[in-house]
């Protein structure tokens, strides 16, 4: 009597159990299966109870590899597809020996939430990382990330006295186009000039946003007099950018630019230094 009200006890706990739970016996046959599981599976699989891998089964791949197959570790996460009894979910499972006998019992959690929350921190982390080095206006890269694109270069000509420059551009009165024009109307006018650099640079050049009014382009491999041509290129086509305000009337646009090249005992700030002096 007490063994069996053990045994009867057992079945319940094992039934009532949180976690998905699935016996398999010497064999590889499934001996118990509790409700848990089967919610999670959704389909009622004490149907296969008595029953080892076999192709007359009918489940999906990853069905019979949560069920079936042990892991290579004592710990798996698996992925069930969507189904039209479940939605697509996460599991984690474990396995655990019942000794001698050659049993096995495995232990199934739903871990989607924890995916989901998992993924989601992954695609924060790589927009943080993106937003670090990238103006959010543009797309184009930030100052920092001008800074350090443009160190290597200058350590290059400083050694090898290779041709540099660089071409500074700044908005004249950005703000006030905000004034005049409504608000966001500045941020329109250095998108669209963010634009003309993208669409009129070489791959190998590198172009982005310095401050809220500036843009710097560097020009690797390039003489003074080749970026003096490429401003004028810049003024010619900024001159006939029609850049409409928030008012939708079309803004007077006016950019100062200036282009120098790479000087003996130039490093990045005398450089630059030279490049603010010139506008």
């Amino acid at each position: 009597m007490v063994d069996r009200l053990v045994s009867s006890v057992a079945t319940s706990i094992v039934e009532r159990a949180p976690l998905g739970i699935l016996v398999l016996g010497d064999k590889g046959q499934i001996l118990s299966v509790n409700k848990t599981l089967e919610d999670l599976l959704g389909f009622a699989a004490k149907r296969l109870v008595g029953h080892a891998n076999t192709p007359a089964i009918d489940l999906t791949p990853e069905e019979r590899t949560c069920l079936f197959v042990p892991p290579v570790e004592s710990q798996r996460n698996l992925l069930l597809p969507a189904t039209e009894a479940r939605p697509a979910r996460w599991l984690k499972c474990w396995r655990e020996s019942l000794g001698e006998a050659g049993w096995h019992v495995h232990f199934y959690s739903d871990i989607t939430e924890q995916q989901q929350l998992k993924r989601d921190c992954e695609r924060l982390t790589d927009e943080l990382a993106l937003h670090a080095v990238r103006d959010p206006a543009t797309a184009l890269p930030n100052r920092r990330a001008l800074l350090q694109g443009l160190e290597p270069h200058v350590s290059r000509s400083r050694r090898y006295e290779n041709p540099l420059s660089v071409v500074l551009l700044k908005i004249v009165d950005l703000q006030q186009l905000d004034t005049e024009h409504g608000a966001g109307s500045g941020e329109q006018a250095v998108i669209a000039l963010s634009q003309v650099l993208k669409d009129q640079l070489r791959w190998v050049d590198m172009a982005g946003r310095m401050d809220a009014d500036e843009f710097l382009v560097i020009l690797p491999e390039t003489p003074e007099p080749a970026a003096l041509d490429l401003t004028s290129k810049l003024r010619a086509r900024i001159a006939t950018l029609q850049v409409a305000g928030s008012d939708g009337r079309i803004m007077a646009l006016e950019v100062r630019c200036n282009a120098i090249g790479w000087g003996k005992g130039d490093d990045v700030n005398k450089l630059l230094r030279r490049a603010y002096e010139g506008l």
